[in-house]
């Protein structure tokens, strides 16, 4: 009997205890560990040597292909035109401007991304977001109807109010710090039932102050506001950049759309890259808001206005084109590339042998109320669609204070 309980003790005593098997099962854990992130790190590494690789071979090749291929001295508008071809699991996003003669190169395997440019041809992490030129942004619709160009798309919100009338998608533009796009009213608002409302026809709000007219298009729905300046570049850059908008049917041939002193609702209508339509009040009726409060909200801003010091020079030449004679912005907001929010030389190359006759080419003209020292804050007025020589899609105004209330000036809301 004694026999036979020490063999059932020694078979007890050979097994393991439960911390042995939790020690075991922790070892194996972490050797696991290590073993993942090791194989994880060789994967990103090779990843990365063959996105840097492609990078490399690609940027020799652009440049063969600008010194022999090409008969002008240029790169290529895409790869298509050219041998460059990427590793298996790596993509390449090619951009190229025209305006320049510079590119863009980003390459993707998987989580990592480099980048090479014309200036820089050395493969370095990151990508084309801060390269990519605004060209991609306003081309036009193509014909299946979306705009893909190498891979990069203008980005639209998802939707719009379902209040406030009728509104309008808008593409982004980076270069006027609106890359997601906005939505905004596609006419210039009415009084519906003390709500600002974007409809066809219909007697416009108007007589009504720049800060209220900003108090009633935030009225309308959470986060909607007065149409700010970098929005309204955004869609003067996109419309200019449009064919169809020119009389002659291409950018720079011929002229935009200009106001007349016929009133009519509606009477401009600028077609954006995406196919929608934004109009324009033109006239002299007090019916009509032909002159639109926008609000501008650079560094030094007062309640969407700007004091007389910081607009910029010369001052008060009335019907003069003043964007190509511009010596000093003073302290009007620019962005990283110093482009002045109100200039169309910034939005288009192919409009700059036009600033000199700006307002006979439907661009518009600039009217500032500089005065060196002064604090009197001014408002920004857009349009004029009054009238031929006095309108277009970059007229700017910066005259008149933030009492002002006149029939033809009113207002539309963005989102």
């Amino acid at each position: 009997m004694l026999i036979g309980v020490r063999k059932q003790r020694d078979l007890y005593q050979s097994g393991f205890t439960l911390v042995e098997l939790l020690i075991v099962i922790v070892v194996i854990a972490l050797l696991a560990a290590i073993t993942i992130v090791a194989y994880s790190g060789i994967q990103n590494r090779a990843q990365t040597s063959s996105v840097e690789s492609d990078l490399t071979n690609a940027a020799n090749q652009l440049a063969l292909y600008k010194t022999g291929t090409s008969t002008n001295d240029t790169f290529p508008t895409d790869l298509s035109s050219t041998t460059i071809k990427s590793s298996p699991g790596t993509s390449l996003q090619y951009i190229y401007s025209s305006s320049d003669n510079t590119y863009c190169l980003n390459a993707v395997n998987g989580s990592i991304s480099y980048v090479v440019t014309s200036s820089d041809t050395i493969p370095s992490p990151g990508n084309c977001g801060a390269s990519i030129p605004s060209g991609y942004e306003t081309a036009p619709v193509s014909g299946s109807g979306s705009t893909n160009i190498n891979g990069y798309s203008p980005i639209e919100p998802a939707a719009c109010p379902s209040v406030g009338g009728t509104w309008i998608k808008v593409p982004g533009n980076t270069l006027y710090g609106t890359t997601n796009g906005f939505c905004v009213q596609k006419y210039p608002a009415s009084n519906v039932g003390g709500i600002a409302t974007s409809q066809a026809t219909g007697a416009r709000w108007t007589a009504i102050t720049q800060p209220a007219a900003e108090t009633d298009a935030q009225a309308i729905t959470s986060g909607s506001h007065l149409l700010t300046e970098a929005e309204w570049m955004t869609i003067a850059a996109n419309g200019a950049a449009q064919p169809q908008n020119w009389s002659g049917g291409a950018v720079g041939s011929g002229t935009l759309p200009t106001g007349s002193s016929s009133a009519s609702y509606g009477g401009v209508s600028i077609v954006l890259s995406n196919g929608q339509v934004i109009a324009f009040d033109t006239g002299s009726s007090s019916y009509y808001a032909a002159y639109e409060w926008t609000c501008y909200t650079g560094p030094d801003a007062s309640n969407c206005g700007l004091a007389a010091e910081y607009q910029p020079t010369p001052s008060n030449a009335y019907y003069t084109d003043q964007f190509g004679s511009l010596t000093s912005y003073g302290s009007l907001s620019t962005n990283s590339s110093d482009y002045y929010y109100g200039d169309p030389r910034y939005a288009n190359n192919s409009l700059n042998s036009y600033i000199n006759s700006s307002r006979n080419s439907g661009l518009g003209y600039l009217r500032s109320s500089y005065s060196s020292g002064s604090s009197t804050v001014y408002t920004f007025v857009r349009g004029a669609w009054t009238g031929a020589s006095s309108s277009g899609l970059f007229t700017l105004y910066i005259y008149t204070t933030q009492t002002y209330a006149q029939a033809q000036y009113g207002f539309r809301a963005s989102f």
